[in-house]
């Protein structure tokens, strides 16, 4: 239903900027004619496939300094913004965010960080 399509566009953007969680430029699973025409469900579902497993909004590769910008080949980046993202649990009608705990944490940043929260239509807007 809706709020299962809805969960699935959650999983695939970064809850932090908005963009897609991974480049998917170097997916070359469909060939070009699925992409473009024939099966956009197929596609969304590589994408959502693709996505779903990144837990970091993947960052652009830092540049070299050592390289000419004019000589080089003007690569498009993704533009992540490196945070972590949570987990997106439905109960019923309910989305939830739940961040994973990471080793290093120290006991007051996990009292102080919840950890599960109702996620408001107007963070995901």
């Amino acid at each position: 239903g809706f709020i299962v399509k809805v969960k699935k566009i959650l999983e695939s953007i970064c809850v932090n900027c908005g963009k897609l969680k991974a480049d998917i430029s170097p997916i070359q699973i469909l060939p070009t004619k699925f992409v473009t025409s024939v099966i956009p469900k197929i596609v969304w579902a590589v994408v959502w496939a693709h996505c779903k497993t990144k837990m970091v909004c993947e960052p652009d590769d830092p540049k070299e300094e050592g390289t000419d910008p004019d000589n080089e080949e003007l690569k498009k980046g993704h533009g992540g913004c490196g945070h972590t993202q949570p987990q997106i649990r439905k109960e019923g009608l309910k989305l939830f965010v739940q961040y994973k705990k990471t080793k290093d944490d120290d006991d007051e940043v996990k009292s102080m960080q919840p950890d599960k929260r109702l996620i408001t239509p107007s963070e995901v807007y």
